[in-house]
């Protein structure tokens, strides 16, 4: 029998480490290859995706789910383009209502501005205009009312003569000092006078300047009247100033 020397025992073991050692790096390197590729984590609805070396390494069955993934994103992508398109589409028809709206309303706005600015000058005039006047030597209510600061119509002298009743007696006697009070409003009350019925109340420009529109008087005043045909002086009726009254 061979007898293996004590030297040549320890070549037979280096023999064997040097064997291990040239192959533990190997085996590592095949358990390394056979060990589950993980994916780092993504979220595909931020617009985070795979390189295309990561999306080689995916297994099959995550690479099938990141497919179902991107098949869902791009779904929900396309659905809100066309919420969005169709979004756009009601914008614009409501942008386009809203822009002719705005040139309508610019063109009332400048319309009305040039009635605003007629009615100013026209209440500017109408504060100016006399509330009050003395009679001067020669006058009489017919030229007084023809005045232009005053009416400019002469056939409106009744008028004069019915705020100053208490004062004129007479509407063809009047004397020169006399200050007479010029109404400017559309009266809203009248005092019944003598020989007045509610006919000739409407009758009168300042009231309806329509005879035929006495029966608002009546309506409005049915308190205080039992008979239309029968008032009395003093009686003080409400005049209604609704639009329809005085058309």
């Amino acid at each position: 029998m061979m007898q293996i020397t004590e030297t040549g025992e320890y070549s037979v073991l280096n023999r064997k480490l040097f064997s291990v050692a040239i192959l533990l790096p190997l085996v590592l390197a095949i358990l390394a290859g056979c060990s589950k590729y993980e994916p780092r984590p993504i979220d595909i609805t931020k617009g985070e995706y795979y390189e295309g070396e990561e999306y080689q390494k995916l297994s099959d069955e995550d690479r099938e789910q990141y497919c179902m993934d991107l098949a869902r994103e791009l779904e929900r992508l396309q659905r809100e383009s066309k919420e969005a398109s169709e979004r756009a589409s009601t914008n614009k028809e409501d942008i386009t209502r809203l822009t002719n709206e705005l040139r309508d309303n610019r063109r009332l706005y400048s319309e009305l501005s040039v009635q605003v600015e007629e009615y100013t000058k026209q209440l500017q005039q109408l504060a100016s205009l006399p509330k009050q006047w003395t009679l001067k030597y020669g006058e009489c209510l017919w030229n007084l009312a023809q005045y232009e600061e005053i009416y400019g119509d002469p056939l409106k002298w009744p008028r004069i003569w019915r705020s100053n009743y208490k004062m004129i007696e007479d509407p063809d006697w009047v004397l020169a000092g006399w200050t007479l009070k010029i109404p400017r409003n559309w009266p809203r009350k009248h005092v019944v006078e003598k020989d007045e019925w509610l006919a000739k109340i409407a009758g009168y420009w300042e009231i309806y300047d329509n005879y035929r529109k006495w029966p608002l008087i009546y309506e409005a005043n049915r308190s205080k009247i039992e008979d239309p045909d029968l008032i009395f002086p003093d009686q003080e009726f409400v005049i209604p100033r609704e639009e329809s009254a005085i058309e």
